[in-house]
Order: structure tokens, then C-alpha cells, then sequence
């Protein structure tokens, strides 16, 4: 199960009783892939997400910086990366240290947390 920016008042408890693990919380409406900077909304849903469950809530859509990690970090309990990891993997695929490469780049990502 997944909230969003969209997700309305009524849907959100029933989401966070339905949901197992921990709550994804989408940052962005719209498509998956990097972005420059995170929504104004993105705090005040997290902690709004936060007062009503014990799960916890990770961010994930959009992040591709290690400033935006430490945004994400600040207020979420978890970052989730998917593309931007994916693109460095597709970028380095042909070369011999193409694991090396993306761990380097996930070490960037979370660097000073």
C-alpha cells in the first residue's frame, strides 16, 4: 500500500491499518525518476502519517541526491532510491566494476547521515 500527496483524509487511516511492514509514502504525484528539489507538502504529510501509526514510514519517488536524502532522512524513517540507482547500474552495466561503481554511488547518497 502506498500514500501520496493525493492520498485524501479518509484514505489514510485505512491504508495505515492495512498495510504490513512499513508505510511507503510516495513524495511525488505524477512518474518515478530524479527531481531538484522535494515538495513543501512532504514534511507535514510524513509527521501527519507518523501521529497515526507505530509503522514506520519510508519516502521514496523522485530522490536521487544526497541532499535530498538528508531532507528525506530528517523526517522520514527510511529512503527509498530506485531510479537513480537503476540509472548508474544501466550506466556502468559494460564495465568491470559496474558494482563497485554503484556502491560508490549509494555511499554518496548517504554520506553525513
Amino acid at each position: 500500500f502506498f500514500l501520496s500527496p493525493t492520498t485524501s483524509e479518509k484514505r489514510l487511516p485505512k491504508i495505515v491499518q492495512l498495510a504490513t511492514g512499513f508505510i511507503y509514502y510516495v513524495s511525488i504525484a505524477g512518474v518515478t525518476g530524479a527531481r531538484t528539489q522535494m515538495p513543501l507538502s512532504l514534511r507535514r504529510n510524513v509527521k501527519k502519517t507518523k501521529k497515526i501509526t507505530d509503522k514506520p514510514v519510508c519516502v521514496g519517488f523522485g530522490i536521487s541526491s544526497n541532499s535530498q536524502v538528508k531532507k528525506v532522512a530528517a523526517v522520514a524513517d527510511g529512503v527509498i532510491v530506485g531510479s537513480a540507482i537503476v540509472n548508474e547500474i544501466a550506466k556502468n552495466a559494460k564495465k568491470k566494476d559496474c558494482v563497485f561503481r554503484a556502491a560508490r554511488f549509494v555511499s554518496q547518497l548517504t554520506a553525513g547521515l
